[in-house]
């Protein structure tokens, strides 16, 4: 029997509602028979918006007579809102120097000569000075590197400065080459996630900006973002993915915010000004659920729709660096537009129950209707906390 009581009374709802939304004790309760004592409800743990400064959420200990723990209860204090956007933007980033996205040798009338690798350079380095010269693009340090002396080069690698020497070798066409392919910068479309609608910094893509090539992510030598258009869409399908084909103006006046960051985790920056957009809560990741949600995006033109998903599966792999969730796409009209998620929707939020949960970053190429997230919350901690 007292087994039986104390299942109902672990049970009943009312144990939830113990604490308000400030994490303190509202009353004491007594149910069949039995008493818990506001000294049996003792926090163990909490969390806190570093932004906001205040705490969101606390985990307690649940004691019968403050002596015997039954179970942990979490309560939601102030929770953080952000503006949901879903607009597709241009984003235009410039490398850190001139940074080496490839490595490879070089065909000499005597063989093949790698003097990059040799002189210990590898894909991601940035290359910040040549012979102490500043290279300003890709065809400034191919001019910078016409020379048969060693060259000193200053680099950046991880935050970590270096130098080291390289001497150039003439290839079969006489063409003084060091064996590194370099790029100063990169453009393309995505999708404006969310921002803070008093600091205005946002984030968007839900991953970083590599190079397409060699998938190297770029170092952030800064830039911008663009108000953008869909003009047309390759539809995905046969394994291969599709895209939203777009158009921006990079002229300076065009440009709706600075790009400061570019990390696995997404791009961020901040904004000139707000936009039509929806304040909406953030979801702690443990509130997502499996079932009906929406993808905010755009896929023709500027405006921006809700979607139809469901969430498949919850805390998968989204990428090495990132946790979050895998969606499929329900909307008969997303499907008849695009085949489902593609190359432009990385970034457009996803809405449950009225709060947002995650964001999209990558599509399964051999189902172009499912996609992984990472959870919103992540993004925030990561993208949002700091410059």
């Amino acid at each position: 029997m007292l087994c039986a009581a104390l299942l109902l009374w672990y049970g009943t709802p009312s144990v939830q509602t113990l604490l308000n939304g400030g994490g303190v004790i509202a009353s004491d309760r007594s149910a069949i028979g039995l008493t818990l004592r506001t000294d049996g409800v003792q926090a163990v743990r909490g969390s806190t918006d570093e932004r906001l400064g205040e705490v969101t959420s606390q985990t307690y200990s649940v004691r019968l007579f403050g002596a015997v723990p039954l179970r942990a209860v979490r309560t939601v204090g102030a929770r953080t809102e952000l503006m949901a956007s879903g607009r597709v933007i241009g984003i235009q980033m410039n490398t850190q120097g001139v940074q080496i996205v490839g490595l490879g040798g070089v065909r000499t009338g005597h063989g093949t000569a790698h003097p990059a690798e040799d002189a210990g350079l590898l894909p991601g380095d940035a290359v910040l000075s040549v012979n102490g010269v500043a290279p300003k693009s890709n065809e400034d340090f191919a001019l910078l590197c016409d020379s048969v002396e060693p060259l000193t080069l200053l680099c950046l690698r991880d935050g970590t400065y270096f130098s080291t020497t390289v001497t150039p070798v003439r290839d079969e066409d006489g063409v003084l080459r060091i064996g590194a392919w370099v790029r100063d910068s990169t453009s393309g479309i995505g999708t404006l996630s969310f921002y803070d609608p008093v600091t205005l910094r946002y984030a968007a893509l839900g991953h970083g900006v590599s190079d397409v090539d060699t998938g190297v992510l770029f170092g952030n030598g800064g830039g911008w973002i663009y108000s953008a258009s869909i003009t047309g869409v390759q539809y995905a399908s046969g394994g291969e993915a599709g895209e939203l084909i777009g158009a921006f103006s990079m002229e300076d006046d065009a440009a709706i915010g600075l790009l400061t960051q570019n990390t696995p985790f997404g791009i961020a920056g901040t904004l000139y000004g707000g936009g039509d957009d929806t304040l909406l809560p953030l979801a702690e990741p443990e509130e997502a659920r499996l079932g009906d949600a929406e993808l905010w995006c755009v896929a023709e033109g500027t405006a921006v729709r809700a979607y139809r998903v469901r969430v498949i599966r919850l805390g998968v792999q989204a990428s090495p660096e990132t946790d979050g969730m895998m969606i499929q796409v329900v909307d008969r009209d997303l499907l008849a537009q695009t085949g489902g998620i593609v190359q432009g929707m990385s970034g457009s939020p996803i809405v449950q129950d009225g709060r947002l949960i995650g964001v999209v970053t990558h599509v399964l190429l051999n189902d172009s209707t499912r996609g992984y997230c990472i959870y919103a919350k992540q993004m925030v901690e990561k993208l949002l906390a700091s410059d």
